[in-house]
């Protein structure tokens, strides 16, 4: 009865803890089957046939009853595993991978199969009543728990990848955190199959979720809502732990505007605006993942690009690389106009603390650019 009372607690207290998680994540994405709250829903259900089990074992249902009831329970875990991971590929696709992966669905791959085998194991202990139902209830315990910790380690192993290849300390904290914790359950999940033949995969998950919203919320405050990259507040700080507050490296600033962006405005209308401005966002987003630089949004159509270790040559083959990868993005956006941005950048030599300045610096050569692009255009009509 202790073993069924806590199996209760555990339910209780997990829903007391991803209930308002679900609220507030539906009110916020404005549906209520998005990844995130699909992936609370799926614990919830994981825990609750979880007590289902204990209670059928406790009170002696019939054998049919029982197989239902843990075959629910397995397809419930395995099915809360690959939602909390598809949670954690959609954060790391939007934050740090350079291309769409269009590839996701090969991660399907392991937990069909898994599925078919928990079916089979299943059935067979109901069509052969004379099988050994300890060995068919250990096969299926073993695989499933196998296709867990295998999802828990592919997670591990990308939030390290997008660790490494980000300049981004907000991006990076948030990764390290994730890994360290995909890491952390892996570890776990293993010592309770083997020391207590028993693993509470659903309550692991509803933890990690738990905390992959509170990581997640601490990076949303200082993230900018409409181009997705860092806000001016980040900016700020990220430029004082950098280069105010200690000795740094060399660096570039490169200071990026929007060409014609009030006439894209009166034109074609704000939310167009906004679109212009989250369509440079993830090509600045993009360009900063391929060179290891930091990017922010401080104000309106203003982006700034900080890039450490590098040389004017590869500054100019960045602000290349921007022009190159927007007119790409026109391209497949299908927008009905077509806009350029304009840079102006300043070399931050080791001995500089001043950047104000420097930033003035980059902002005037950005607008010297704009005026010579408007010379062009005269010159020509």
């Amino acid at each position: 009865m202790s073993i069924l009372a806590g199996k209760l607690w555990l339910l209780c207290f997990s829903t007391m803890m991803l209930a308002p998680m679900f609220y507030n994540i539906v009110k916020t994405e404005g549906r209520t089957f998005g990844i995130h709250s699909i992936a609370i829903i799926s614990v919830f259900w994981t825990m609750f046939f979880r007590l289902m089990v204990v209670a059928a074992s406790y009170f002696n249902f019939n054998t049919l009853i029982m197989f239902v009831l843990l075959l629910l329970w397995q397809l419930c875990i395995l099915f809360a595993t690959v939602a909390v991971f598809y949670l954690i590929l959609n954060e790391l696709k939007e934050k740090f991978m350079r291309y769409a992966n269009t590839n996701d669905w090969r991660y399907l791959f392991p937990a069909v199969f898994e599925a078919v085998i928990l079916i089979f194991f299943n059935c067979s202990g109901i069509i052969f009543p004379d099988a050994d139902e300890e060995l068919i209830s250990q096969g299926a315990s073993f695989s499933l728990y196998f296709v867990v910790n295998f999802y828990v380690i592919v997670g591990a192993w990308l939030c390290y990848k997008s660790y490494l290849y980000n300049l981004d300390f907000d991006i990076k904290y948030l990764a390290r955190k994730h890994f360290l914790y995909f890491m952390v359950l892996c570890v776990a999940l293993f010592l309770q199959q083997v020391v207590f033949k028993e693993v509470e995969v659903g309550f692991s998950l509803a933890v990690f979720l738990f905390f992959n919203y509170m990581t997640r919320s601490r990076t949303l405050i200082s993230q900018d809502p409409l181009s997705g990259v860092n806000n001016r507040v980040t900016f700020n700080k990220f430029i004082n732990n950098v280069f105010v507050s200690r000795e740094h490296a060399d660096a570039y600033i490169i200071f990026i505007d929007i060409d014609k962006f009030k006439q894209i405005n009166d034109t074609y209308g704000h939310l167009e605006g906004d679109e212009a401005i989250s369509l440079v966002g993830k090509t600045l987003k993009s360009i900063a993942g391929e060179y290891n630089a930091f990017v922010a949004r401080i104000g309106g159509d203003e982006f700034v690009l900080v890039v450490q270790n590098c040389d004017k040559e590869k500054v100019l083959k960045i602000i290349d690389s921007i022009s190159y990868e927007l007119d790409e993005r026109l391209i497949f956006s299908d927008k009905k106009y077509d806009f350029t941005v304009s840079c102006g950048y300043v070399y931050v030599e080791p001995q500089d603390h001043n950047i104000k300045d420097l930033i003035s610096k980059a902002d005037k050569r950005m607008y010297q650019e704009k005026s010579r692009k408007r010379e062009e255009v005269n010159a020509v009509n």
